[in-house]
């Protein structure tokens, strides 16, 4: 006997059309029912292609729809996103909402959902992701055993929220003290900020790029996402949003400061072989050490990471991350950052240019000379 899976509509097509494929995918926990959009072209051929209807106001969904996927911008970046949000809930309807959103957008439509007896959940996307999974467990667990003593976290205006979700997904929280910026650089082209604060006691350094041109202000990030946690034990690297992640740790020779033969490794190699810091080796890579193309994780990771969170959705519970006061204290964190270092430097960036020399003739170069 089949079970029937609750219906879904995706609003906006553009980001939404990951949505539209993750709910055509066998595995996902919700069917798709249709598509709620401008009307473009784009929209409609997706409609045809998917053999759903598309509606053009939230009037028209069909009453049978139960959950909503928003993939359109939230108001404070400009868009709708979050007036279609609340049209939807005031319908009855669950609701997952790309990010990012202002935090008392966050409040007031989570509390809306309260009144209507429904859910409305923020997908930050890239936590669900399988690099950021594996880095999210181990630090957890790490944790568990010994504390942190630093957090890195390099990224762009446009990936500060998504960053400090992932950081907040590993260390289950994120209650933060007040961030200083460091001075503005005296150059005009320094693509960074600095900034300096603590999660949950934790140190943690920002490198912000502030940088942003205004006709494409989804690209040019110089680093996405690379994020690393340490103690003196090792650290622990996200080193891009799709992987790999990396441990790695620092040379310790507890003998180093003696004058006798046990200190020294041609006097006493025995020693030496049999330490713990010198069998351990210098990087690990968890899971493949090469990041996925965007062509396979839009066909594997992208759909699967979306099906975790429909899951959330449909949960009797919503996870620690869904909770009022999470997003409560990541909208403080984040707005906080935003205020301190300031309006973004604008600029006008020209498509990426091909890598030069090319990355994977240069590494299998190096695979081959390994094997001379």
């Amino acid at each position: 006997m089949m079970i029937s899976r609750p219906s879904a509509v995706v609003c906006g097509t553009r980001f939404g059309e990951h949505y539209l494929a993750a709910l055509a995918h066998p595995d996902s926990p919700l069917r798709l029912a249709g598509i709620l959009a401008r009307g473009s072209e784009r929209s409609r051929l997706l409609a045809e292609k998917f053999n759903v209807p598309l509606w053009r106001s939230v009037d028209q969904i069909d009453d049978s729809v139960t959950t909503a996927c928003v993939a359109v911008r939230s108001r404070m970046v400009g868009g709708e996103g979050s007036a279609l949000a609340e049209a939807l809930l005031r319908r009855g309807l669950r609701v997952v909402q790309e990010h990012p959103l202002h935090p008392g957008e966050a409040a007031r439509l989570q509390s809306l959902a309260s009144e209507q007896g429904t859910r409305y959940h923020i997908n930050s996307f890239y936590p669900q992701l399988p690099a950021a999974r594996r880095f999210i467990d181990y630090v957890q667990a790490w944790r568990k055993q010994q504390p942190l003593q630093i957090i890195e976290i390099t990224t762009s205006l446009q990936l500060l929220y998504s960053a400090l979700d992932v950081v907040g997904h590993a260390l289950g929280t994120l209650h933060a003290s007040h961030f200083v910026a460091a001075p503005a650089p005296t150059r005009s082209d320094w693509p960074m900020r600095q900034l300096h604060g603590e999660i949950d006691n934790i140190p943690v350094l920002i490198n912000l790029q502030n940088t942003l041109d205004p006709r494409d202000p989804d690209h040019h990030s110089l680093v996405m996402h690379r994020i690393s946690c340490g103690n003196t034990s090792g650290n622990l690297c996200l080193t891009g949003s799709f992987g790999p992640v990396v441990w790695s740790h620092a040379i310790y020779a507890p003998d180093y400061h003696r004058d006798d033969a046990q200190s020294s490794w041609l006097l006493a190699p025995e020693l030496h072989q049999q330490s713990h810091y010198n069998q351990q080796p210098g990087a690990l890579v968890f899971g493949s050490p090469r990041g996925e193309s965007l062509n396979e994780l839009v066909q594997d990771a992208f759909p699967h990471s979306l099906h975790r969170a429909f899951a959330e959705l449909l949960a009797d519970e919503s996870p620690a991350w869904q909770q009022p006061e999470w997003w409560k204290n990541q909208g403080a964190l984040w707005l906080d950052i935003m205020r301190q270092v300031g309006q973004p430097v604008t600029q006008q960036f020209d498509a990426p240019a091909r890598p030069n020399p090319d990355p994977l003739s240069w590494a299998a170069a190096i695979k081959e000379e390994s094997h001379d």
